[in-house]
């Protein structure tokens, strides 16, 4: 629409590492996972976003509070991000980019999401990635209506990586940000050192 920018927040994973807990549900202070990654996009400069759920969508969806976001479900999560993705691109409408965010990278806040945001506003880049302190690509990506076109290009594992990080077709800008780069929580390690980053002490019980 117009040139505007949606966001896509992914809370539909499995959690296949987190010893049978839905991490999207993991308590970050008084709130989930889940609500902490939505809640920094809905302050956001995007003008929309978009929430796609998968295991435990119900809970996940009432743990995240009245907000801005549009909450869609995957109901075929377990075939990975490309499809919870696509799920949240059918349900954007006809944006002109799209950042997308991991639900499970609570760090990410919105000063990141603006960076992203600002990125596509001055240079309209075919695509964009994050790079922190480490110097290494990472989330969020951005990603232009035309660079989603060519992601449905593609098959296979790891697809949004081939395309914006081991073989772009495009130049792909990178959006660098002057702090650590946000602990993607897969395991219960995960969970304890995003929590140390953020500065919320242990996990609860």
């Amino acid at each position: 629409m117009h040139g505007d920018v949606a966001g896509i927040v992914l809370a539909a994973g499995e959690s296949a590492r987190m010893e049978g807990m839905a991490k999207q549900l993991l308590r970050f202070g008084e709130r989930t996972m889940a609500a902490v990654s939505v809640a920094q996009a809905e302050a956001s400069q995007l003008d929309r976003v978009i929430v796609v759920t998968g295991r435990d969508a119900d809970v996940v969806a009432g743990s995240l509070g009245a907000g801005r976001a549009t909450i869609v479900h995957n109901a075929d999560y377990q075939r990975g991000n490309v499809s919870s993705l696509e799920r949240g691109l059918a349900a954007a409408g006809d944006p002109a980019a799209v950042v997308l965010l991991l639900g499970d990278m609570p760090g990410v806040d919105r000063t990141i999401i603006d960076g992203m945001v600002e990125e596509w506003r001055r240079v309209r880049p075919w695509a964009a990635l994050a790079v922190y302190d480490d110097g290494v690509p990472n989330h969020p990506f951005l990603l232009s209506a035309d660079a989603i076109e060519a992601m449905r290009q593609l098959s296979g594992a790891k697809v949004l990586w081939r395309l914006l990080v081991e073989a772009p077709p495009q130049p792909v800008a990178e959006v660098r940000f002057d702090r650590p780069a946000p602990v993607d929580v897969d395991t219960p390690e995960d969970y304890v050192a995003a929590l140390r980053q953020m500065n919320l002490g242990s996990p609860a019980g």
